[in-house]
């Protein structure tokens, strides 16, 4: 029990649930975190075709979704997925804003290749991608006429976080992100748009380029304190203690602000697995369904999965506000509710191809499906509940329990 309880703490949090066979994995959860930081993103995106006009790129946001439920349900490596996850709620570009496949899925690459890695090349790379550009106005921001809209989410947002920046720094980030556009599927810098003149910054004075200003606020304690806080609290429990956050600032020091390395950090921490880590989050819809697809070897048709998504609130790319998706208890709306309940009923059930899941149960017995999903550990009601029913009866009692939202 102990073991399972363990190993189904790390599946939730470092994933999107532990499957059978990881529950089964004999290495220590130090080296299972080690080799996937350790592992590259190498893996081909979609093949969508070039940009074209809003109307005629149906078929490529079709690709472009059943691609993206493929990384979610298939991968090899829940870690840098579940982090994928985490950057796209705190690096925000909205479909809507976008409107091109294309610009999201290089900006989705953009997110896999440094999910793990220098938390400084992550930024740069967000702040160059042509869906940020586009989505918080940066392309249009030039010399002679500012938009401030991208500086002050790097500031606020992205990077140091509120309290510690003037209106004065976002005017001064902003003349310093100046020159940028998008040409194609590319990014562009024009230097005839850019503010080549000196600008003062957080203090420091400087003939300040885009990149520059990307370093320096990735160097800044105060990003580093966001950033160590932000990772605790979607990995542990929120408001860390002030020495907790002191010592993964300075882990993002001493590893030249490696994201893996803090990952490493909270793993090891005493408090990772404590009680009061202990299914202490919310699933989002996310977590909710693609766990319940992964752990139970759930077929999903993309295109209805999304549909479940859409109904329970959340769809990746997009999130209400550059702010990212409700936290908590704000996924406990009774619409969502209602639909993981229907979700519960429609992925265990024998209903053939009409409801776009299908699922065999195999071998499978009452306490493997315990084990699984609850780590073999139901609370009385939900024991309750499932004795003398079928397995798949047992499965949709439990994908439906409030124990199983609970990460």
């Amino acid at each position: 029990m102990a073991v399972w309880r363990q190993r189904g703490h790390f599946g939730r949090r470092l994933g999107f649930g532990a499957t059978a066979a990881e529950l089964r994995d004999g290495r220590s959860l130090a080296a299972v975190v080690a080799v996937a930081v350790a592992r590259p993103w190498t893996a081909p995106g979609p093949a969508l075709g070039p940009v074209a006009r809003p109307g005629a790129q149906a078929s490529a946001w079709r690709a472009w979704v059943g691609w993206l439920w493929t990384q979610y349900t298939d991968t090899d490596n829940p870690l840098r997925e579940k982090m994928v996850e985490f950057w796209r709620d705190r690096l925000v570009v909205s479909a809507r804003g976008v409107r091109v496949p294309q610009w999201l899925a290089d900006y989705d690459r953009r997110l896999r290749v440094g999910a793990l890695g220098d938390y400084r090349e992550l930024l740069w790379q967000v702040t160059t991608s042509p869906a940020m550009l586009v989505y918080l106005n940066n392309r249009q921001n030039r010399r002679d006429r500012l938009n401030e809209n991208f500086a002050r989410e790097l500031l606020e947002l992205f990077s140091v976080g509120r309290g510690v920046y003037t209106e004065r720094d976002v005017q001064e980030t902003a003349r310093a992100l100046t020159g940028w556009v998008v040409r194609g599927e590319q990014a562009a810098f024009v230097p005839g748009r850019h503010d080549g003149g000196r600008k003062t910054l957080l203090g420091q004075t400087g003939n300040f380029t885009a990149a520059e200003v990307v370093t320096l606020l990735a160097n800044h304690p105060a990003t580093a304190r966001k950033l160590a806080i932000d990772l605790w609290t979607y990995l542990v429990y929120p408001q860390p203690a002030p020495a907790i956050v002191e010592s993964l600032v300075a882990v993002y020091g001493r590893s030249n602000r490696n994201v893996g390395a803090l990952i490493q950090a909270i793993v090891a921490h005493p408090e990772f697995g404590s009680d009061r880590a202990y299914r202490a989050q919310i699933k989002t819809p996310v977590q909710f369904l693609v766990g319940a697809l992964r752990q139970l070897g759930i077929v999903a048709n993309p295109l209805r999965a999304w549909q479940g998504l859409r109904a329970m609130g959340q769809m990746p790319y997009n999130a209400p506000t550059v702010k990212g998706w409700p936290a908590g208890e704000g996924w406990l709306t009774a619409p969502s509710l209602l639909t993981r309940l229907t979700l519960a009923d429609a992925l265990t059930g024998n209903h053939g191809d009409n409801s776009g899941f299908a699922w065999t149960a195999g071998s499978l017995t009452q306490d493997d499906l315990l084990a699984v999903l609850v780590d073999g550990q139901p609370d009385p009601v939900l024991w309750q509940t499932v004795r003398g029913l079928s397995v798949r009866e047992t499965a949709a009692a439990i994908l439906a329990s409030p124990l199983y939202q609970l990460a």
